[in-house]
């Protein structure tokens, strides 16, 4: 016989944690930190709570390295999607994030975070609509409608940015980003009233973000920006790191100025301007088919780094960085061994290394272990045409920097003297292994004069490639 189905009642356990649970939520709604334990499970450092939680409009956070400023942003980002219509009135069933960096690579560091912080919790991951590599669609908590992170590189012009009415827009590495793309892309926000949060280590005393800086409060009472400054030393945990303890111990003055306090430098009359420094920072596309050629610069001091840089040359002879290495150590035999593989690796056409002191050793372990190294003495006359060669290149655009790393930092330190004879000097405030590895690397080609290295090494790698 039929009858009405009695459901059975919840227990006062089950009860007490639903209500535990909603409670959590409105909880949150003002209160990343808060939804940060309470659903993503990540606690924050008290030194970022004060960012995460800020509701201004425009944020700049400029810091030092590892100060969780990629998770806290990733934090932001997350709370905001799914409370958006709460948190903007601007907002009704749709919501656009962007993340912008000046490559692909770096703006898919964030997005991951992002993506992992959400997918990893059940609840949460209920509501994730699309999840794609540069996208990832979740639907409002109230389900009434939705929020579209979108990641999306600079590059050269900022043509990924455009056909977008953001409501959040995230510059990260910003220090890095060209300041004609930024002044074209944050004006897209203006119908939505978006939120701008601009992050960043700093570089160079120029651009939009170290303007950003100087228009904040509370150094501006009457600034358009709120700022938060984080140094590298505010996080508990790097005290105890002994790796990157010691890599502080092989920082400059400058450089630990810089990238562990988190304060920006006067660069003065630089060899190759920061301009022009930023605007070779992307992924871009060679044309046709490429060489690659490897520099060597090998450690002379204690505190000197053996610098392996790969590059390759398109048809056009244009120069893109593959990938730099570095190793604090000079053995011959070591240097000789990573050379193979990087040449076996890469089919590395030509081993360019700086022959002076230890170099010419490695030159002939190179050569009798039937590498294709070729020796070149760091004269003064020949350092000059080289890095007058590397300042063309980037004069006339034709390099492009992958990676926004130390290598970033020294070129920007690089100044030119000149002698009594007119010869032009190369002089750093810093190190300067990581470019003398690059102008090395760039030795096979040439904005002027004609060096261009024609199949030297090319039977060997016949012999060892087919």
């Amino acid at each position: 016989m039929g009858g009405r189905r009695i459901m059975p009642q919840p227990t006062k356990e089950l009860v007490a944690e639903r209500q535990n649970f909603m409670q959590n939520i409105v909880d949150c709604v003002n209160q990343p930190s808060k939804f940060s334990d309470a659903f993503l499970g990540h606690k924050l450092f008290d030194y970022n709570k004060g960012y995460v939680d800020c509701q201004d409009r425009f944020i700049v956070y400029r810091s030092g390295r590892q100060v969780g400023k990629t998770m806290s942003t990733a934090v932001k980002t997350i709370h905001f999607a799914f409370f958006a219509p709460l948190l903007s009135d601007t907002v009704n069933h749709e919501c656009i994030i962007v993340i912008a960096a000046p490559t692909q690579n770096q703006a898919s560091i964030m997005f991951d975070r992002i993506r992992t912080l959400v997918l990893k919790n059940e609840f949460l991951s209920g509501y994730v609509v699309r999840n794609t590599q540069t996208e990832l669609w979740l639907n409002f908590l109230d389900n009434s409608g939705m929020s579209k992170i979108i990641t999306r590189a600079t590059g050269e012009t900022g043509t990924g940015l455009r056909g977008y009415s953001p409501h959040v827009i995230i510059a990260d590495e910003c220090s890095f980003i060209k300041t004609d793309i930024l002044r074209a892309f944050l004006p897209s926000g203006m119908a939505t009233q978006a939120k701008v949060w601009l992050t960043s280590t700093p570089f160079s005393k120029a651009g939009y973000f170290y303007e950003a800086c100087q228009n904040s409060k509370p150094r501006n009472p009457e600034g358009m920006w709120t700022e938060f400054h984080v140094k590298s030393t505010d996080n508990p945990l790097i005290q105890q790191d002994p790796t990157f303890i010691e890599e502080i111990k092989r920082l400059t003055r400058e450089e630990y100025t810089q990238e562990v306090e988190g304060e920006f430098l006067d660069i003065g009359d630089a060899l190759i301007p920061n301009s022009l420094i930023t605007e070779a920072i992307g992924d871009g596309k060679p044309k046709g088919q490429v060489r690659y050629y490897l520099g060597v610069d090998v450690a002379r001091t204690g505190r000197d780094e053996t610098v392996f840089t790969i590059v390759k040359v398109d048809e056009d002879n244009t120069v893109f960085v593959e990938e730099v290495m570095a190793e604090s150590q000079s053995n011959v035999v070591d240097v000789a061994g990573k050379i193979g593989d990087i040449v076996i690796d890469y089919r590395i056409e030509t081993v360019f290394i700086d022959e002076t002191g230890l170099g010419g050793g490695l030159i002939d372990l190179c050569r009798e272990r039937r590498l294709p190294a070729r020796g070149v003495m760091f004269s003064l006359q020949e350092k000059a045409d080289m890095y007058k060669n590397l300042r063309l290149l980037f004069e006339n655009h034709k390099i492009k920097l992958k990676q926004v790393n130390k290598l970033v930092y020294q070129l920007s330190y690089l100044r030119r003297e000149y002698t009594e004879t007119g010869v032009m000097k190369i002089k750093s405030d810093e190190h300067d292994d990581y470019p003398d590895s690059l102008v090395l690397a760039c030795r096979a080609v040439s904005s002027g004069e004609n060096w261009h290295v024609v199949d030297v090494g090319k039977a060997l790698g016949k012999a060892l490639f087919g």
